[in-house]
């Protein structure tokens, strides 16, 4: 949520007035027309300019990855874009995703404000937009995250936006980000050190699909990551990735130039245990995302986080040698995890606020 704004609001169609230190001129929030391609562009303009504002690291967001979410249709959740206007120019964005197979309690929401319309009543608009449709939609809780300076979690801008719309702090992540190139030897030592400890694991990376025969227990195991991670004051259930959601995964991935490199570790009998998997996009090879990692409980304690790290690191290394960084996020309590970016060199950058809202009937 990075819209600090004025708290006049506006909802569905209709209009407010903008403050009028900020400005003359109304606020109109209605549905994205994802086809028009012009209109999708100035909303990107937009989000472009606001996540990046005051943040140099800020992973990009291409126009080809928005533009593709916006018009897939997915069975595992449903997109619902918001667009404000302001004078009639696209302000801003709010994206609300409605889980489908699991978490169903919930949806999740993006604001985005253009930095130089701030101030007009944008994001109010925006977030009680998105707060009227998820009563609708008989949805309990909205959950939105927003990125501050490390130093600044008590009364940031965005901080103070969020509470002003009800919405109460539930947890906090730590972006990291790990400069690449990253020494070949210091990795080759850091995974001897950790193969001492996992015995006849086998660590392997996929570019792309997994082979068939590993996909379901990597579902399995990816699964348990809502769970198993760190998540402060929001309780969230297993999710419910399949081997078929998983292909429409990948699918819409192909279409938006993103690449997947899957590192797993399989124990003896052969099923995923551990897995971590890193995200290339095409549009911005220099900056590399970290999307999961996990251990399942039962095979903790033979360094296999290290182990799938540092082969995923490797096998980035090979596939894309030109990458800068890898940026990731963990909860600030996940103790384990923590200390192996640590150990691996990655660098604090900024702190990651989870905040949530409940919503009566």
């Amino acid at each position: 949520m990075t819209a600090p704004s004025a708290p006049r609001t506006a909802t569905g169609t209709t209009t407010a007035p903008g403050t009028p230190s900020a400005g003359s001129g109304d606020v109109v929030v209605r549905t994205l027309a994802v086809h028009d391609d012009a209109e999708v562009a100035a909303a990107h303009v937009a989000v472009t300019a606001s996540r990046n504002f005051q943040r140099p690291w800020a992973k990009r967001l291409s126009l080809r990855e928005l533009t593709v979410d916006l018009r897939d249709e997915s069975t595992v959740e449903r997109l619902e874009p918001w667009v404000a206007l302001v004078d009639g120019e696209v302000a801003g964005l709010a994206l609300q995703w409605f889980p489908l197979l699991d978490n169903t309690r919930f949806c999740w929401v993006e604001v985005d404000v253009h930095p130089r319309l701030r101030g007009r009543g944008a994001g109010s608009a925006l977030v009680e937009r998105v707060v009227d449709r998820t009563r609708e939609e008989g949805r309990t809780t909205v959950l939105a995250e927003t990125h501050v300076p490390d130093g600044a979690r008590v009364d940031h801008p965005h901080v103070r936006f969020a509470e002003r719309h009800g919405f109460t702090y539930a947890n906090t992540e730590i972006r990291r980000i790990l400069d690449l190139p990253v020494d070949p030897a210091r990795l080759e030592q850091l995974a001897a050190t950790a193969a001492t400890r996992h015995g006849s694991y086998r660590v392997e990376s996929y570019v792309g699909r997994l082979p068939e025969e590993l996909v379901a227990s990597y579902c399995d195991c990816s699964n348990q990551l809502a769970v198993d991670a760190p998540t402060g004051d929001v309780d969230f259930e297993e999710e419910s990735l399949s081997p078929e959601t998983y292909a429409e995964n990948l699918d819409r991935m192909t279409r938006q130039g993103r690449t997947m490199v899957h590192t797993v570790a399989l124990a003896p009998s052969g099923e995923v245990v551990a897995y971590n998997d890193l995200v290339v996009s095409a549009d911005d090879p220099h900056d590399v995302s970290q999307w999961g990692t996990l251990v399942r409980r039962e095979h903790r304690g033979r360094r296999l986080g290290m182990a799938v790290k540092v082969r995923g690191l490797q096998e980035l290394a090979r596939v894309t040698p030109a990458a800068q960084r890898v940026q990731t996020c963990n909860a600030e309590q996940n103790d384990q995890m923590v200390g192996i970016n640590v150990e691996l060199g990655f660098r604090r950058v900024e702190a990651l606020l989870a905040y949530q809202r409940h919503v009566e009937g």
